[in-house]
């Protein structure tokens, strides 16, 4: 049976959730209980869908012999995704950024994204979601954030990856027995678990730089950089 939700007061702030939830990989070995797997797809289902056609499935992948199934075709995919995509640069391109301290970024991306690929059979839980008769994933993304936001306020870390969808959907489709002819496609493989690092606000450029009021051009001047409260 499965626990209660306890809708404790310490949960995460929405607007706090929003600028804090971003990509974690890495994650301590300790399973998330099922009432919180239960309780992230909760908001996941409750997501906007056009028409409210809700043309979404989601597989919650827990078994180590599924994970380590998938965690193979994995690797396959990742690596086949830096060999096309990068020439095989292991910093994914990081030596051809001109500002040094972006370039020190994408290597710290980098070596984060092929951790996780190296290690993707030991995270404790995988979202598998799919979708159909959703071309532009308007009615599908809306859940997927939903999913790592609901993680967030539950102290779960996730990244959403889209390489074993993009390039290794029929062996994913073999592993979860998923079937062919219904139209269904793998929109993204959501890790989750409790993260070994800390939260903090994600580093983005200022609003200023990619905002403007009424037209283009118009400056805001908002000069907004950091949330609006304590952190």
């Amino acid at each position: 049976m499965l626990e209660k939700t306890n809708i404790a007061e310490d949960k995460v702030g929405l607007l706090e959730g929003l600028v804090t939830t971003r990509a974690i990989r890495r994650y301590r070995d300790e399973p998330i209980p099922e009432y919180v797997l239960r309780d992230i797809l909760f908001a996941a289902t409750r997501a906007p869908s056009g028409s409210n056609r809700q043309g979404w499935k989601f597989i919650v992948v827990t078994d180590q012999e599924i994970k380590n199934q998938l965690g193979d075709s994995y690797r396959e995919a990742w690596d086949f995704y830096v060999k096309e995509f990068y020439g095989g640069s292991a910093d994914m391109g990081a030596s051809n950024v001109p500002n040094d301290e972006k370039a020190e970024q994408v290597v710290r991306i980098s070596k984060s994204a092929a951790w996780l690929s190296e290690n993707f059979h030991k995270v404790p839980a995988m979202f598998v979601v799919l979708s159909r008769n959703d071309p532009t994933g308007s009615s599908i993304y809306p859940a997927i954030w939903s999913i790592m936001l609901a993680g967030r306020a539950h102290g779960i870390g996730t990244c959403l990856t889209t390489v074993l969808g993009m390039f290794k959907p029929q062996k994913a489709f073999e592993i979860l027995n998923i079937p062919n002819d219904k139209g269904w496609k793998i929109d993204a493989v959501i890790t989750a678990g409790y993260p070994l690092g800390k939260w903090g606000v994600a580093d983005r450029n200022p609003v200023d730089e990619v905002t403007y009021l009424n037209t283009w051009g118009n400056e805001t001047n908002w000069n907004l950089e950091d949330p609006l409260w304590s952190y």
